[in-house]
């Protein structure tokens, strides 16, 4: 063949080739386009203005098509089998398929989300659930979990080392991902939940539970004392709650016998129901409280839903005031001291159970009612986290998605470090109200990962003075302002005590055992405006990792009691000699060569650290 005819036949092959390639050309702008629109879809969404949410997600969806059209189509083909470019053409088709798949999540979005939240919503109406608005927004959830998991995996497909173009595809990837991988992470834990919601909210049946409401003025390690209950019957989403019955009631109050959870150390004879939530997780309190319920009052039911009143503040600052009898119009930063504070305002018991009872219908019409629906479900989040509220179900296909997203009320379950101090009220008090505490924890970790542990706890009695015109009998009644308590301080695994002591006081160093987990009682008596310690120091034996590359990580989870004021929690880890510490988590800071200090004033999370120490 002729050089002359070889040249023609090149070059007109390149004319192809380049003819192929104009779509392509579009393709960048438009993924720019498609992006600018999805972040002004969800600017929108927040702000609740659900039109315009969904006409940037139709230009989103216009722009994604476009990129889909410049990149999917022969041209595409033909470029992907060209060696040196079709890697990175490759890599720009699973970035448009990734894009499709974000669109069609923000589809999904603006689909259901006016359905929970906003003006218009319907999901919660009349204090019921509406199933069709249930079924609408559970295959929303399901669809969209398994388009993130598409656009993740279309991600996971573009690679690093492409020439030309295909750097800035990885840049591109990288941006996408740190966007896709927490969505994708947090639909795959929602979408249990989702799932389980139909059959939580009886959408096809019918299921019972209890509602009990808490008082944090006088603490179980599980929380604030049951205060009222009521009976919630749900039948094909529509909502019934019963009598709000007070725990005080005499036939409530009478102690009773019925079949201890196994392996529950704190159920021990007869109890009350008022009693029968010292096991700090709800798992073992729930099943307790459910037990006892079914003993006096005969009804097996499915499952407890535990709130306190604080938690019931946090709805009313989201949803508006409520009128209550004896107060009239109270409002969220009220409400909590008003109704277990303020004990002395009261002229008899009957006014105060008045008050209780009237409770129960606030959190269920609140929670059930239309609007806000978002910010309602992250203000019980927010409350579960804090231990302010908490659900236990019997159902362990129900039970299991939500206590994957926290709302199960039980102990963390980690190998590691572990702080996790609660108080009992042991004079028959509602004292806690004024209970100030603080825990600080001195680690020294050693080079195998173990370490030795020092541990203060003080707390303090900021009770007011005594209003009652009879001397304050220092327990058993409302007004006392003395505090009697049993602290229990649930240790790390395999932990054990070296010395201990209580308000100056030596102690034995021995534990008792909660379910594998070692935990120590400190008993501890506060007059008015005095302050108690407690110390102890112990070693832990697995508080860090060590690994061959002369890394030394340590793992810290925390849990916090549901107090009216919140626990504040200082942690210090040195790290061994030799070793130092670079990047900490949010709320860490770097203390000195191998040291790193936690300080937090009011601990309302669940948190859970790693923090990596180098030697060298």
């Amino acid at each position: 063949m002729r050089p002359w005819m070889i040249a023609c036949g090149l070059f007109l092959l390149l004319v192809v080739l380049g003819l192929l390639a104009l779509p392509f050309r579009k393709a960048p702008a438009a993924a720019e386009n498609a992006k600018a629109e999805l972040e002004a879809a969800r600017t929108a969404l927040t702000a609740k203005d659900f039109d315009l949410a969904e006409e940037h997600v139709a230009n989103a969806r216009r722009h994604a098509d476009e990129v889909q059209g410049a990149v999917q189509g022969i041209g595409g083909d033909v470029w992907s089998l060209i060696p040196f470019v079709g890697r990175p053409v490759a890599d720009v088709r699973h970035m448009g398929n990734a894009l499709d798949e974000l669109t069609s999540v923000a589809e999904i979005g603006v689909e259901t989300w006016p359905l929970v939240d906003g003006k218009k919503a319907t999901l919660f109406r009349d204090g019921s659930v509406d199933v069709p608005t249930l079924t609408t927004v559970v295959r929303g959830v399901s669809d969209a979990s398994a388009s993130l998991d598409t656009a993740q995996l279309e991600l996971t497909e573009v690679h690093d080392s492409a020439i030309g173009v295909g750097t800035r595809v990885a840049d591109a990837r990288d941006d996408a991902a740190e966007i896709v991988d927490p969505l994708a992470s947090n639909a795959r834990r929602f979408k249990p939940l989702a799932d389980a919601l139909p059959d939580l909210f009886a959408a096809d049946g019918k299921k019972s539970y209890l509602l009990s409401l808490l008082n944090p003025s006088e603490q179980r390690f599980s929380g604030g004392a049951p205060l009222t209950l009521a009976v919630i019957d749900v039948v094909d989403g529509r909502v019934t709650v019963g009598e709000a019955q007070d725990a005080t009631d005499p036939d409530l109050y009478r102690v009773g016998r019925w079949d201890k959870v196994e392996g529950n150390p704190f159920h021990n004879g007869k109890l009350r129901l008022s009693t029968s939530t010292y096991a700090p997780d709800w798992s073992v309190s729930g099943e307790e409280l459910l037990r006892g319920w079914e003993r006096k009052r005969g009804q097996d039911l499915d499952g407890l839903i535990a709130v306190d009143v604080p938690a019931l503040g946090s709805l009313l600052d989201i949803t508006g005031p409520v009128e209550v009898p004896y107060y009239g119009t109270l409002d969220g930063a009220g409400f909590t001291e008003k109704l277990i504070g303020d004990y002395d305002s009261f002229s008899s018991n009957e006014e105060r159970k008045e008050l209780n009872r009237a409770m129960i219908p606030i959190f269920t019409d609140r929670v059930l009612g239309s609007g806000n629906g978002l910010e309602k479900v992250q203000s019980l989040r927010d409350s579960a986290r804090a231990r302010h509220f908490a659900i236990y179900m019997r159902d362990p296909d129900v039970q299991a998605p939500l206590a994957d997203i926290g709302l199960s009320g039980d102990l963390s379950d980690t190998e590691h470090d572990y702080v996790a101090v609660f108080n009992q009220n042991t004079n028959v008090s509602k004292s806690d109200y004024w209970q100030k505490r603080s825990v600080t924890s001195d680690v020294r970790l050693r080079k195998d990962g173990s370490a030795r542990v020092s541990m203060k706890i003080t707390v303090h009695n900021d009770s007011p003075p005594y209003l009652q015109p009879f001397g304050d009998p220092r327990g058993g009644t409302y007004f006392t302002r003395w505090n009697g308590m049993t602290v229990g301080v649930f240790l790390p695994d395999g932990a054990k005590i070296r010395s201990a002591s209580a308000a100056g006081k030596g102690l034995g160093i021995d534990t008792f055992d909660y379910y594998g987990r070692p935990y120590k009682l400190l008993r501890l008596v506060l007059p008015p405006g005095e302050t108690r310690e407690g110390l102890l120091e112990y070693d832990v034996p697995a508080a860090a990792v060590a690994s061959d590359d002369g890394t030394l990580v340590y793992h810290l989870d925390a849990t916090p009691q549901g107090m009216v004021v919140p626990q504040s929690l200082q942690v210090t880890v040195h790290w061994p000699r030799g070793y130092d510490v670079a990047d900490l988590p949010d709320g860490w800071t770097r203390s000195g060569r191998g040291v790193a200090s936690y300080d937090n004033p009011g601990l309302v999370t669940q948190p859970s650290f790693s923090i990596t120490g180098s030697a060298g």
